[in-house]
Parts: C-alpha cells; sequence; structure tokens
C-alpha cells in the first residue's frame, strides 16, 4: 500500500512540475520597438515605472518610492544595467532619470505583459506589476515577487 501511494505522489508532483513549467515558460508578446523610440533610446513604463534602453544596449528604470530594495535591503528608486563589468545597480540618482514622464505604456497581454528588445537589450513588464531586464550578460528584475539582479 505504501508503495502505490508513493507511486501517486511522485507521478502527481511530475504531472504538477511538467504544467508549471508549460505556464512559466509561456513568453510574453514582443512589440515592436519604432513608437518607443524619442532619437537613438526607447522609453517605455510599466506599472508606474518608466525605463528606456539606449542605442548602446544601456538599461534603466526610474521606479517608484517603495517598489525595489536592493539585496532586499536598501530601497531605491532605480536600477540600470550600464557596464558589461558591473552587475546591474541603482545609481541612487547620481545620474538623473533613466525614463521619461508620459513614456507609452507597454500593453498587457493575456495577463503577462509584453515585451521591448533594442540594442541587444530586452524588457518584459506588466503583468501583476513586475518588470525584467537583461543586457551586457546582466539582468534585474522588480515588482511583486521582489527585487533581484545579476
Amino acid at each position: 500500500m505504501k508503495a502505490r501511494t508513493f507511486v501517486g505522489v511522485a507521478a502527481a508532483a511530475v504531472a504538477v512540475s511538467m504544467a508549471g513549467t508549460a505556464v512559466a515558460n509561456a513568453a510574453p508578446p514582443s512589440v515592436d520597438v519604432t513608437p518607443y523610440l524619442v532619437g537613438t533610446t526607447a522609453y517605455f513604463s510599466v506599472a508606474g515605472a518608466t525605463c528606456s534602453i539606449d542605442s548602446n544596449g544601456d538599461v534603466g528604470c526610474d521606479i517608484p518610492a517603495g517598489m525595489a530594495k536592493w539585496y532586499n535591503i536598501i530601497p531605491v528608486t532605480d536600477l540600470v544595467i550600464d557596464l558589461p563589468i558591473l552587475p546591474a545597480h541603482p545609481t541612487f540618482g547620481l545620474f538623473g532619470q533613466h525614463g521619461r514622464a508620459g513614456s507609452p505604456v507597454l500593453p498587457e497581454g493575456d495577463g503577462y505583459g509584453s515585451t521591448i528588445s533594442y540594442a541587444g537589450a530586452t524588457c518584459s513588464g506588466g503583468g501583476r506589476g513586475a518588470i525584467s531586464c537583461s543586457s551586457k550578460g546582466h539582468s534585474f528584475s522588480f515588482g511583486w515577487s521582489g527585487t533581484q539582479t545579476s
């Protein structure tokens, strides 16, 4: 009896993990970058954060207060990826704003948000207010699941 229960529980766990993987790996739809370009920089906003992707692949987001904490300790209002030798990091406003007020909002797509790619950088946003960006071998994300940088 115990062996049958064990096999049943194991089979159920495998089925649930496979179903969860299919949902977790669903890619948000990509948007055309053209409407987001101002000169050679793409500006967009998601869930109150305003972000930009420069033509050299630099990525930065200005974040509403209380939405992100660096290393889950230090409250931050911006995160950037600007140098390949540094992980994603805050600038604490020392270099001005990264986004622009009134930037177009990335559209919601089936509750998962959408993705914008430009100059080797990719950002996904929307769906439960989370934003994640990657460029130059590094990434950051913030929103409902906390803040991560690499």
